[in-house]
């Protein structure tokens, strides 16, 4: 099963939700959608991003699935920049919108 990362760069956080519950509450919704390998918070180029890791059947099923944690984010947080990448061997290639 492929290996997929969805990430977003991270804005104003929604009122109510405390900056530690982000990573987790969004990876524990995350798991109702897909088997979650990995989740993180990192600064790229300046930038907070979320990155979660998950095994998909294939990029249908991996847009989909990245929909759906876009969804359970932005009730969290004000999100930007959305990425979806396959892992390709030793590389993350970018899933086309098809």
């Amino acid at each position: 099963m492929p290996s997929y990362r969805f990430s977003a760069a991270i804005g104003a956080l929604r009122p109510g939700v405390a900056a530690a519950r982000l990573l987790p509450e969004l990876t524990d919704d995350a798991r109702t959608l897909a088997i979650v390998e990995a989740s993180s918070i990192a600064v790229v180029r300046g930038e907070a991003r979320i990155v979660i890791r998950f095994a998909g059947d294939d990029d249908q099923d991996a847009r989909n699935i990245a929909l759906g944690i876009f969804g359970f984010a932005r009730e969290l947080a004000e999100l930007t920049a959305p990425e979806l990448t396959c892992r390709v061997k030793s590389r993350w290639i970018a899933v086309s919108d098809e």
